[in-house]
């Protein structure tokens, strides 16, 4: 009797130990659960990080439906399931998470999501994402199948008006998303994410909502990876916009303009003090640039009617060639004081009139070296001239 009840014993202690061994492998492993229809396919498990991609693991459903993938995710992260002729699922987990996935036959959105809440509230945001996809794809269908439609400008312009309301409404349910879940991972997802070829959030108009969930998601969760680089770009996109107001500030009417010194093409030192008492076009321009090449005859015209009257050109390149900058100059026949900036975005002078490559611009100097106007819209350059030279400035 003693041996039975010392074996029963050691059975006991010896499945105890085998179901805690168990729990612990489950516990220190995150696990996604599947069942797909696709027939003859693979599954790819993946791993994804802002602009970094890993595959993790594979499986092939040729034979049964189902699989498992089993990984290590000693926090939340993002992971991508693919499968070609389906939409990725992707899915947030971190060790002792199971996600239970299943494809039904829904032609919208065919998949049941189960799990943990990070899983279920990104599944709510990317069925609703392929769901408008899905009505913009519509309108794409209409859009091919009338271009030989006598009325065919009349339908594109309604068509874009839809599409301009689907985007709307995405962008609206995206807010409301975000405001009502600020530090799900679903939330981190779509303040980066696109609607088409639109950004949902943009980074100076919707600040706030950048701002709202990178507190939001470093509170709950300090030490994610996740977590740490969206409070990293939050700040670049706080510099960028203080950079900018500051930027703003210095280059508004009436602000000096910034003073530099630069080499012009026939090896004269040039800078805007030395044009003080003469009227002053600052043109930013690029050989390599179709609009500048476009706008070059324009300038010529306002150097012929106004230069007369004061207003010198001096005009900035960025072109990394030179050759190609001199033949620009020559071909389009554009006047004034040459100078060719060959650092391109690097240049100090397109920090100091906070250029960005944004070309063609313009900055319209009035005699006593004053910024008058400046930007992009060449349409308002030449009365601007005109009022600055018979009015004179009114800041």
């Amino acid at each position: 009797m003693k041996k039975y009840t010392s074996l029963i014993l050691l059975l006991i202690i010896t499945f105890m130990f085998v179901s805690c061994g168990s729990d612990k492998t489950v516990k220190n492993k995150a696990v996604i659960i599947g069942k797909y229809l696709q027939k003859d396919a693979q599954i790819f498990l993946k791993k994804v990080h802002a602009n970094n991609v890993k595959l993790l693991d594979s499986a092939d459903i040729s034979v049964k439906p189902e699989f498992t993938f089993r990984f290590n995710s000693p926090d939340y992260a993002l992971f991508r399931l693919e499968c070609e002729g389906l939409y990725p699922i992707i899915v947030v987990a971190r060790n002792g998470d199971t996600i239970r996935i299943e494809q039904t036959t829904d032609v919208v959105w065919p998949f049941i999501v189960e799990g943990n809440d990070e899983s279920r509230l990104a599944a709510i945001y990317f069925e609703r994402l392929k769901l408008d996809e899905r009505r913009v794809d519509s309108l794409s269908a209409i859009f091919h199948n009338s271009q030989s439609h006598p009325d065919f400008m009349a339908i594109r312009d309604e068509l874009n008006r839809r599409f301009v309301n689907i985007r709307e409404s995405h962008t609206e349910w995206c807010k409301a998303f975000v405001k009502d879940h600020p530090a799900s991972f679903a939330s981190l997802i779509m303040i980066n994410s696109f609607f088409r070829e639109f950004l949902l959030f943009d980074q100076k108009e919707d600040f706030a909502y950048f701002e709202l969930v990178a507190n939001a998601v470093k509170e709950r969760m300090p030490e994610n990876r996740y977590a740490i680089d969206l409070n990293d770009q939050v700040e670049r996109i706080r510099k960028g916009i203080e950079v900018e107001a500051e930027a703003q500030m210095r280059l508004a009417p009436g602000q000096k303009v910034p003073e530099f010194e630069m080499k012009s093409m026939d090896g004269k030192t040039i800078r805007p003090s030395d044009m003080e008492g003469k009227y002053l076009l600052i043109y930013f321009w690029a050989a390599a640039d179709a609009e500048s090449r476009q706008i070059n005859p324009f300038i010529a015209k306002l150097y012929e009617a106004y230069n007369k009257m004061g207003l010198e050109i001096m005009t900035i390149s960025f072109d990394m060639d030179a050759n190609v900058w001199k033949a620009a100059i020559e071909l389009d026949a554009l006047p004034g004081i040459h100078i060719d900036d060959a650092s391109g975005p690097r240049s100090a002078v397109q920090k100091l009139f906070n250029i960005k490559m944004r070309l063609p611009t313009y900055f319209l100097i009035d005699a006593q070296g004053r910024i008058y106007k400046h930007g992009q819209d060449f349409k308002e350059l030449d009365p601007a001239i005109e009022e600055l030279i018979t009015k004179g400035p009114n800041y």
